[in-house]
């Protein structure tokens, strides 16, 4: 649970700077806002597995 929280957290994060910097830098904001979405799309692998466990 604390895993899954802690990465879309994290990923949000990352997404949201990335969205603001690419109106600065755009590879660079490009780049951090793709990571940081991969990240929330991993953290719901670990949302499930936690789900899944439970029932």
């Amino acid at each position: 649970m604390y895993k899954g929280m802690l990465l879309f957290i994290v990923g949000l994060i990352m997404y949201m700077a990335g969205i603001y910097l690419s109106t600065i830098w755009a590879a660079v904001g490009t780049a951090i806002g793709v990571f940081g979405g991969l990240l929330m799309g991993i953290s719901t692998y670990f949302y499930s597995l936690n789900a899944k466990r439970k029932s």
